[in-house]
């Protein structure tokens, strides 16, 4: 501004355009101004919706819990079913079939797909009528005692409040979605009185990065829910603390085999799931409702053999951890019933959640292999619930994918640190034999991929992690030294390289700064062809170093607006070794799907020839 202000002594002409660029720049600035200002507001906004969202996923989680219990009492669908618990547990399901099937779709399942979906495609919105929707669907549907959870509607009906929360105090679509995030953090958090594993779990599954920024708000939401949920039930855990000890170290020999056992049979169950499902999309597409109550018929014959699948399965686990049930014959019922139960629940698009009727197949997967290692190595194995509590994580990792979550919630609702190098050793046998090169997608990726909806994967941005700047980087640079001349410059240019849209000024060989072909026309449209270009050319430069991937290429290109990055040697930022744009990064990233496709498809017909 001082230079709009020692301009009085110039002819009038060029005062008068002078005069112009100070008054745009003064509303350029107040514009700025004004900007940051709501930017800061935005910021405070989102912070106390943070702690809001915290607290409702808290009184989410508690309601949905004592709501079931309620319901499931007075329909008498806790224990083996009767003749009443069927007429009244069928009506309750009805209920909410009716309503998922006719009115609402979005209330089928978990919801967790959906709101990784709503993520992507809407930008974090999630109508308040599904939200309410899912709530009473979820409460009816368990109610009738169904083979499910409670923790994944918990998620999804907590992420649909912090969404509304964010439309109604009009925050920006980044700032939305990020708490939509919050509020499925804060949902789990509650639900399983596992704030770490909450936070976990929304990195990996739900925003799908574990390097989120929204890492510090999603903390603060888990915290803030799990302490409300214990002061409105006065429950700090889950589970009992377990006091597990490995004596020999021969042990893990079983925890081995637990993991190997789990990676066949959690991919199993994945494709059971997915096969209901296509039968249920193929053969029952105008009679949804009718297979969901032929379900609950299956379900009622089930608790004829044993009560273990009714709902989640919570008071089952605690027995299987506290070695309450030893008969190996009873453990395989228990498993195989659970197994069936779940696959038709979920096909079926009833409304609720995977999580803990996964770890309860886990537990008593786990068990069983500990009780029949008991039977046959008693002098090495200690009690059965050590292998319930690795079964639960080895088949956890197996069908949602989250191997970091797999292991910290475990831990968490057990509190046992003696058994977690069996844990983590079980964790990664499954979860890597469990993957395969064509297909490493949760149970809810698949879904909805079947369901036709192709959400990012966590691939998707490693391909751009992986590449490096040095990849795609252009290393024949046209450079111009800052001596010359705006005239003798763009003659140049226009003589050699008339396509050049920008290049780096080197002074003394050494970069100097980066000047645009635009700006160049710009100066000598003014009459300052005489000018040298190390006076007109950029010298903030926004560089980048040759071993940094090209996914942060690509930010720093969106971030500055800019069109080309210098790369510079990261022992001396004033030797320029190459220049990166955006379109060098698409051709690198080209090249390298085409060439992943090409070693794939070598390898399907290795595997055809074999």
């Amino acid at each position: 501004m001082r230079y709009c202000e020692k301009l009085t002594s110039y002819p009038i002409k060029i005062r008068i355009e002078t005069d112009k660029y100070c008054m745009k720049l003064k509303f350029n600035q107040k514009l700025l101004g004004k900007f940051l200002q709501d930017e800061t507001a935005e910021e405070r906004t989102f912070f106390v919706l943070t702690l809001i969202t915290g607290v409702l996923s808290a009184f989410v989680a508690v309601g949905l819990q004592k709501g079931v219990h309620w319901l499931q009492h007075i329909l008498k669908t806790d224990s083996t079913f009767t003749w009443e618990s069927v007429l009244l547990g069928g009506v309750a399901l009805f209920i909410s079939g009716w309503l998922t099937t006719r009115k609402f779709p979005f209330t089928e399942g978990s919801g967790i797909p959906k709101v990784r979906a709503a993520l992507v495609v809407d930008h974090g919105k999630i109508s308040l009528r599904d939200t309410f929707a899912k709530t009473i669907t979820t409460l009816m549907a368990l109610g009738s005692g169904v083979s499910l959870g409670r923790e994944g509607p918990t998620v999804t009906i907590a992420a649909g409040i912090a969404s509304r929360l964010g439309f109604s105090f009009h925050l920006s679509k980044k700032k939305i979605k990020a708490l939509v995030a919050v509020g499925a953090a804060g949902g789990i958090a509650a639900a399983f009185a596992t704030p770490i594993s909450a936070v976990v779990f929304t990195l990996e599954e739900v925003v799908g990065d574990l390097n989120a920024k929204v890492l510090g708000s999603i903390v603060i939401s888990s915290v803030v829910a799990s302490v409300t949920g214990q002061i409105l039930t006065g429950q700090t855990h889950m589970f009992e603390q377990l006091y597990y000890k490995m004596h020999d170290h021969r042990e893990l020999l079983f925890y081995l085999t637990i993991g190997i056992v789990c990676a066949f049979i959690g991919p199993l169950w994945m494709k059971s799931v997915l096969t209901f499902r296509e039968f249920n999309r193929k053969y029952m597409k105008s009679h949804k409702l009718t297979y969901m109550m032929i379900v609950f018929l299956i379900i009622a014959l089930m608790t004829q053999v044993h009560s273990s699948v009714i709902g989640s399965g919570h008071g089952t686990i605690e027995d299987t951890l506290l070695s309450l049930i030893l008969d190996p014959k009873i453990l395989f019922i228990m498993f195989c019933l659970k197994f069936l139960a779940t696959s038709l629940c979920y096909s079926a698009g009833i409304s609720g959640g995977l999580f803990m009727p996964t770890l309860l197949m886990g537990a008593t997967l786990g068990s069983l292999i500990g009780s029949l290692a008991n039977a046959f190595f008693p002098e090495i194995t200690t009690n059965t619930g050590a292998y319930a509590l690795v079964g639960m994580g080895a088949f956890f990792v197996t069908v949602i994918r989250a191997p970091f979550t797999s292991i910290l919630i475990v831990f968490e609702l057990t509190r046992d640190y003696n058994i977690i190098l069996p844990l983590m050793i079980a964790n990664i046998i499954a979860y890597m034999l469990s993957s395969k090169p064509t297909e490493n997608e949760s149970i809810y990726e698949q879904i909805s991929a079947q369901d036709g909806i192709h959400l990012p994967t966590k691939e998707d941005l490693e391909v751009l992690d992986q590449l490096h700047v040095e990849d795609a980087m252009i290393r024949d640079i046209i450079t111009y030294g800052a001596s010359l001349s705006v005239s003798e410059t763009l003659k140049d240019i226009e003589e050699h390289n008339p396509k050049l849209q920008g290049f780096p000024v080197l002074k003394n060989g050494r970069l100097l700064g980066m000047m645009s072909t635009s700006e160049l026309r710009v100066q000598h449209a003014k009459g300052n062809g005489e000018m040298k270009i190390e006076h007109c050319c950029e010298k903030k430069i926004i560089k980048i170093y040759p071993d940094q991937s090209l996914y942060i290429a690509l930010h720093r290109l969106k971030r500055f607006h800019i069109s080309r990055l210098p790369v510079v040697s990261r022992l001396d930022e004033k030797r320029i070794i190459g220049i990166l744009t955006p379109k060098d990064i698409v051709k690198q990233f080209g090249y390298q799907i085409t060439e992943a496709k090409e070693s794939e498809e070598v390898s399907k017909e290795n595997l055809q020839s074999s």
